[in-house]
């Protein structure tokens, strides 16, 4: 039960972009009367870290309760250790006094993107960390390994017209792409896992 408990905490931050989007759009048909700096940037900073610090408890809490049970665990660290420094970033971010990811992109903020490229391979590495044989691992697996292809690519582009423009305008859609459909795929899978987990027949190795 703790398992699939962690695995759906875990999913929180692959699904930032829906979950601000919804956040966003419930303040607004509320008529939530804030500045409007606080209803843009620090507003959707402020709320990926708590889905970052949501997810970062439930890395750790699969963590304690896979040592048990998983021989493969320690694959679920770089996860683990990805999203520490995400929630560390977002915090550095959330001090920063400009417009996010406005131009120049400042030194926080191309850590920030390097980190959220990193989610995937690192979430690809979690769930190699299962021991099942089933489909729905191999379903998980490949779904994060074709996600991190297209990070590492995203994440070359970006740094690539960062060092030329000193802002990411040039990769914006990309950006749009990993963020509203690539993430939430992943989030999905953790989802997906923490209800199937236990109901299908996980081999555990020796």
């Amino acid at each position: 039960m703790r398992i699939k408990v962690a695995l759906a905490l875990t999913s929180a931050v692959f699904m930032m972009t829906w979950v601000t989007t919804f956040v966003s759009v419930i303040s607004r048909s509320m008529s939530v009367t804030t500045a409007e700096v606080i209803t843009s940037d620090l507003f959707f900073i402020a709320t990926i870290e708590l889905l970052s610090l949501t997810s970062l408890f439930g890395s750790l809490l699969f963590l304690l309760e896979a040592r048990k049970t998983l021989s493969r665990w320690y694959l679920a660290i770089p996860l683990c250790i990805s999203l520490s420094l995400f929630v560390i970033i977002n915090f550095l971010v959330y001090s920063n006094e400009k417009p996010f990811l406005g131009a120049p992109i400042s030194t926080v903020e191309t850590l920030w993107l390097i980190i959220l490229a990193l989610l995937s391979p690192s979430s690809l590495f979690f769930f190699l960390s299962s021991n099942g044989h089933d489909g729905s691992m191999y379903v998980y697996v490949v779904v994060s390994f074709a996600v991190s292809i297209f990070s590492m690519f995203f994440l070359f582009l970006t740094l690539m017209e960062i060092s030329k423009e000193t802002s990411i305008d040039g990769v914006l859609l990309p950006l749009i792409f990993y963020w509203d459909i690539c993430l939430p795929a992943i989030g999905v899978c953790f989802l997906s896992k923490a209800t199937m987990h236990g109901n299908n027949n996980e081999t555990q190795e020796p």
